[in-house]
């Protein structure tokens, strides 16, 4: 982002304000229709992307070039005009109206593109255009590829004047519920979220063995409920967590291999998750908490593998607890778990996430004022004044970065559903598994990683969603498990080399060496990769089914991750050999397997090397 001053910081803070302001007013009192809504919301995301972020980074970050200038006056024509013409539009879709239009179409197509490059790189204007050639020449491409060409005037008007085109699902929800949930965001970020959350796992675990790593763990899991994206959350809690690992004695690839898994986990940890998880409840239409609830035991898992291994590593390396215990203010709980309640008990009584987020939201707000007021701060109506306005600043900047990404990838997403590509390609990898379900997960995992190497998470979930969850329900799975399977590899994805987003901050933060640091966070990880595989078999891992089917996956699950967790640790009361590791590491992947047969194989294998291992006294060992 540029540093600006004078007019053009006065000129983002006033644009800040009235987005917000518009989105609360939408989200309290009732939302403008589809083609307006979206249009005033892009009006005031493209204009500020094109003032807040230079064309490439280093260049005019102290000042506003005239060419970002002429785009961001291009964007409000372009935006502002469809509004004017809304009318017209509704009652006579099908025309292009004038030459004015033709020329709006392509220009903020361009500028939307051009803005996304900003916002998160090369990967979707390449699609975009490629999609776009594909759209108009698609007799050129071979075999079942091929189809009749579309015109300039049906692909340009699809995307202008259609809720299929630019005004479409994504960008409808950025400009409802993801919006309102940056907003909401920022409430708990700017209230002390990061730090309320990193003193209450030093309360929890600050003292015990390895405290500074399962600090790290928690705190990193817990902002990343709120923040949405794993970069931001290494950089909001890593900044003194990872510091605080080192000077405890981890060495620098741990510590920041430690933040980086904790920061990835917590868009899939409920009750609240990430983006992700609020797109996928639209997409698929079934209320966000069965989708909390579905990934409930799978994160669980996914924290337990972690902290089993932070455990018997920091045994290893002798790391005990600080021994100074965090303080926790009421007032200082008060303003982050109010809200947090009143959104979850929205959620759970059945409003939209976009209502849920409004009223806490609103009640945040009014806590944080009151406890200013209770403090008895002489400054209390200025620092409320000051809360009210670095809320505007922040939501403003989480809209615009997941605005950017969510308008460019509506774009291609609009040309795959134009074309019949979508449809082309699930039919591919269902013929390349040969209609089996484990070679199509697999290779949708793999695209997954792909997908995920030049996006965001939450970028890489819309994408694949598109393209390889129809796939995946083809072959039988449920539209709930077929979506959770590509979220769960698009979010991890941000861990996993060789392109690793939130492997590569943390090694920063941690001056470590990221191939290293990446290669330890998908061992800490492990279940994360294995879990899809297990509830796209056996659904009791979503904790879908009888008592006794739930009960019997979750205790086999927990044994394996528990002996998961030592074998990566290679230690127990003592180094372990590395065919001992193996074999309970095995054993622990059998444990996964939704098979009673492999099971029990796993929990022998399991006590047998953990036998090996020393775990139990000779006399145990020997009975």
């Amino acid at each position: 982002m540029r540093k600006l001053n004078g007019f053009w910081k006065h000129f983002i803070t006033f644009m800040s304000v009235a987005l917000v302001l518009f989105q609360i007013y939408t989200a309290g009192f009732g939302v403008f229709p589809d083609i307006v809504q979206r249009s005033v919301h892009l009006f005031f995301v493209l204009a500020m992307i094109y003032i807040r972020k230079p064309i490439k980074k280093g260049v005019a970050m102290d000042h506003v070039p005239i060419y970002d200038i002429i785009c961001c006056i291009l964007c409000m024509i372009c935006t502002g005009y469809l509004i004017t013409i809304y009318d017209k539009i509704l009652w006579d879709p099908s025309q292009w109206i004038s030459t004015a239009d033709k020329i709006f179409a392509v220009l903020l197509v361009v500028l939307i593109l051009e803005a996304s490059r900003r916002a998160v790189g090369l990967t979707f204007p390449i699609m975009a255009i490629f999609f776009l050639f594909y759209a108009m020449r698609g007799q050129l491409f071979p075999g079942t590829w091929a189809h009749k060409n579309f015109t300039f005037n049906q692909v340009f008007w699809m995307l202008y004047h259609t809720t299929n085109g630019i005004w479409g699902q994504m960008v409808g929800l950025s400009a409802g519920m993801l919006a309102m949930f940056g907003i909401f965001g920022a409430v708990l970020s700017i209230t002390g979220g990061s730090q309320t959350f990193i003193r209450i796992a030093q309360k929890l675990t600050g003292k015990a063995t390895g405290g500074p790593g399962k600090v790290a763990l928690i705190a990193s899991g817990l902002f990343g409920m709120i923040s949405g994206s794993a970069m931001a959350n290494v950089v909001a809690t890593g900044t003194f967590t990872i510091p605080m690992m080192k000077d405890e004695g981890y060495d620098k690839e741990w510590s920041a291999a430690i933040s980086a898994v904790g920061s990835c986990g917590g868009q899939l940890m409920p009750p609240i998750m990430g983006s992700a998880a609020f797109i996928m409840a639209q997409l698929i239409g079934v209320p966000y908490m069965s989708i909390a609830k579905a990934a409930l035991l799978p994160a669980i898992l996914y924290y337990l593998g972690a902290f089993v291994a932070i455990h018997y590593i920091s045994k290893r390396l002798g790391i005990k607890g600080r021994g100074v215990e965090a303080k926790l203010g009421k007032i200082e709980l008060a303003i982050i778990f109010i809200p947090l309640g009143i959104f979850v008990g929205f959620l759970a009584m059945g409003y939209t996430v976009t209502k849920a987020a409004f009223w806490a939201t609103i009640i945040g707000v009014a806590t944080a004022a009151i406890c200013y007021f209770i403090q008895k701060e002489a400054d209390a109506v200025k620092k409320t004044g000051k809360l009210c306005m670095d809320v505007c600043t922040e939501g403003a900047g989480s809209i615009l970065s997941m605005a950017g990404l969510l308008a460019g990838a509506q774009i291609s997403i609009a040309l795959i559903s134009q074309t019949g590509f979508g449809v082309k390609l699930s039919s591919m990898i269902v013929s390349i598994g040969q209609g089996h379900l484990f070679p199509c997960l697999v290779l949708s995992m793999v695209v997954c990683f792909i997908l995920g190497m030049g996006l965001p998470p939450t970028a890489a979930y819309v994408l694949a969603a598109s393209i390889l969850a129809p796939a995946l329900i083809t072959l039988g799975l449920p539209d709930l498990v077929a979506h959770l399977f590509v979220f769960y590899f698009s979010t991890i994805g941000a861990i996993t080399p060789p392109v690793c987003a939130a492997v590569f901050l943390a090694s920063g933060i941690a001056d470590s060496n990221w191939l290293k640091t990446g290669f330890l966070s998908v061992l800490l990880a492990i279940p994360a990769f294995l879990v899809p595989f297990t509830f796209a078999y056996d659904q009791a891992l979503m904790l879908n089914g009888g008592i006794a089917d739930i009960a019997i996956c979750t205790v086999t699950a927990v044994i394996g991750v528990f002996f998961m967790g030592i074998s990566i640790a290679g230690y127990l009361k003592k180094d372990m050999n590395m065919i001992v590791r193996v074999i309970m590491f095995l054993g622990g992947v059998c444990m996964f397997t939704p098979s009673m047969a492999a099971s029990a194989v796993g929990i022998v294998i399991c006590v047998v090397s953990y036998i090996l291992a020393g775990g139990f006294s000779k006399k145990t060992a020997a009975a």
